[in-house]
């Protein structure tokens, strides 16, 4: 029979630690941000049916449909991500307060929208491959969870730095609706943080070009927004600690 009094190492112990601490600051927080989202569903399923909108608009040119409709759904993933750190402000100082860091909260919202924001863009991608039968229905796909992953951290950056909704609405709507309006091509596009995204909705569509570099700029432009938005949040509440 074994030893059910045997010590448990050290190791163990921290281990049991780290698991029981990821569970109560970073699972938990995202719970609690999933539920202030529910609350605002119906915000969330008007910011969901726009970009269905733009891409219902521009069916009829097959080849800039998906990238308009695919660039439009972080209008959703996006507003999402500024409504959460927004409506959560209260909670997250009592949460601060409780002894939970900042950049724990950012986690767990991070991780809660990324895994909505890829169901939203399975759908998307869904419906894009069934309205326009793009060329390359793999780099749809790619494209438009690239959108998810910028989407988020971009979101949350905005959320953490601008003091009102109203801004942070008209924050989103300036840079998605530049990215919009300007052709990959453009050196200005380049600079703005769904580029790789909308480079490989343009050669989905019919477009050529690497398939590499776009991956790994969405890659650094979303770090590098989780980084910004993690700051931000630590310097909203470095007096409340």
């Amino acid at each position: 029979m074994s030893d059910l009094s045997a010590p448990v190492s050290p190791a163990a112990r921290a281990r049991a630690r780290a698991r029981r601490h990821w569970a109560e600051h970073v699972l938990l927080p995202a719970e609690m941000a999933g539920r202030e989202l529910a609350r605002r569903r119906t915000a969330l399923g008007l910011l969901t049916l726009l970009p269905l909108a733009f891409y219902a608009a521009s069916r009829s040119d097959s080849s800039y449909a998906p990238v308009l409709g695919g660039i439009a759904m972080a209008f959703s993933i996006s507003g999402a991500a500024i409504f959460c750190v927004m409506s959560s402000r209260r909670l997250d100082t009592r949460l601060v307060l409780s002894g939970y860091r900042p950049r724990e909260l950012m986690i767990g919202r991070l991780l809660l929208l990324e895994s909505l924001g890829a169901l939203v863009a399975l759908v998307f991608a869904g419906v894009i491959v069934l309205g326009s039968s793009p060329a390359d229905p793999g780099e749809l796909l790619c494209g438009v969870f690239l959108v998810t992953l910028c989407a988020v951290p971009f979101g949350l950056a905005v959320g953490a730095f601008v003091p009102s909704e109203l801004e942070s609405v008209l924050i989103l709507i300036g840079v998605v609706g530049v990215q919009l309006t300007l052709s990959v091509s453009n050196p200005v596009a380049k600079f703005l943080p769904f580029w790789g995204a909308q480079r490989l909705l343009d050669q989905a569509g019919g477009g050529t070009g690497a398939t590499t570099w776009p991956i790994v700029v969405a890659f650094l432009y979303a770090a590098g927004l989780f980084v910004i938005a993690c700051w931000a949040v630590n310097r909203r509440y470095a007096n409340v600690r």
